[in-house]
């Protein structure tokens, strides 16, 4: 059993005037020192979730995930902690820091930064942010959350709904899902894809788009149709998510590796779980994976 802290933290960055990035640091009082926005995760909370939290009421910003920067480790006052890291984009003020935890949000240059940290581990995050690529867009592939299982539903499989477990996972989905600043949502017409998304879509005042072209009936007939639909949502603007079902994601991704020289598994995604694409146009350079909400 692991017994280290679970926390989780952004770096927020921005352009300024001239163009040039910067990245926000605080400074808490209490420890008297400089770091990135991050706090300890709450019971059942996602990392992404208190990540987003966190950074909101550390900063007052409003921010847009991109990619994850990975996981750090250490000891604090004699505990082991593990923080995981995202890259998040400023969009605008909101609010201000919680009074008593932080008395300082600055806005740095990466290097500036780098002599203020004061953590080492800090300076490593700052290293891996600094190698992403900062004008990539998110296209999100979510399978759908848990559905009552095919033996025990007699109707059509379009029909089939969420279990129970699906839909305390898809309410679950809008905390996880929410700090990637999500546009436009695309579902496949299936009963438990729409069920899926409609928490969320709801939580975000998003109208959505249901197509045949994302279900598995179609995929089987015409693969290339499903794949083209997905490939043209490449070429939104904003965040967008696409809900679907497996093999068509698993095998979406493969092909569109394999066609940019690299390998990649077919593995299955589980229901709730997502990969996030990280491209440029219809390149995609990074893929994370996002586990799926936690049900206690």
């Amino acid at each position: 059993m692991d017994d280290a802290i679970q926390a989780a933290g952004t770096i927020v960055w921005r352009r300024n005037d001239s163009g040039e990035v910067e990245v926000a640091i605080i400074h808490r009082p209490k420890y008297d020192d400089w770091s990135f926005p991050k706090g300890k995760c709450e019971v059942g909370e996602n990392s992404i979730a208190c990540a987003h939290r966190e950074t909101v009421e550390e900063t007052g910003f409003e921010i847009r995930f991109k990619e994850f920067l990975g996981e750090i480790s250490y000891l604090a006052e004699g505990t082991a902690k593990r923080v995981r890291y995202w890259s998040a984009k400023f969009l605008r003020q909101v609010g201000t820091p919680m009074q008593g935890e932080v008395d300082q949000v600055l806005w740095k240059s990466p290097n500036e930064a780098e002599e203020l940290l004061s953590r080492e581990s800090d300076r490593e995050i700052l290293k891996r942010f600094l190698a992403t690529d900062l004008d990539s867009q998110v296209l999100i592939l979510l399978r759908h959350a848990k559905a009552i299982a095919r033996e025990d539903w007699q109707n059509e499989d379009l029909d089939r709904p969420l279990s129970t477990i699906g839909e305390q996972q898809a309410k679950r989905l809008i905390s996880t899902l929410t700090p990637f600043g999500i546009g436009e949502i695309h579902s496949s017409s299936a009963v438990r894809c729409y069920e899926t998304i409609s928490p969320l879509a709801r939580a975000l005042s998003l109208e959505y788009f249901f197509t045949d072209s994302l279900t598995e009936y179609v995929f089987t007939k015409n693969s290339a149709r499903t794949f083209k639909y997905i490939d043209r949502l490449l070429e939104n603007s904003d965040p967008t998510l696409v809900c679907g079902h497996n093999p068509i994601l698993p095998q979406y991704l493969a092909e569109k590796y394999s066609r940019q020289g690299f390998e990649i598994s077919e593995a299955a995604l589980e229901p709730g779980e997502a990969w996030i694409l990280h491209h440029i146009g219809k390149e995609v350079i990074s893929v994370d994976h996002l586990p799926a909400p936690l049900i206690s």
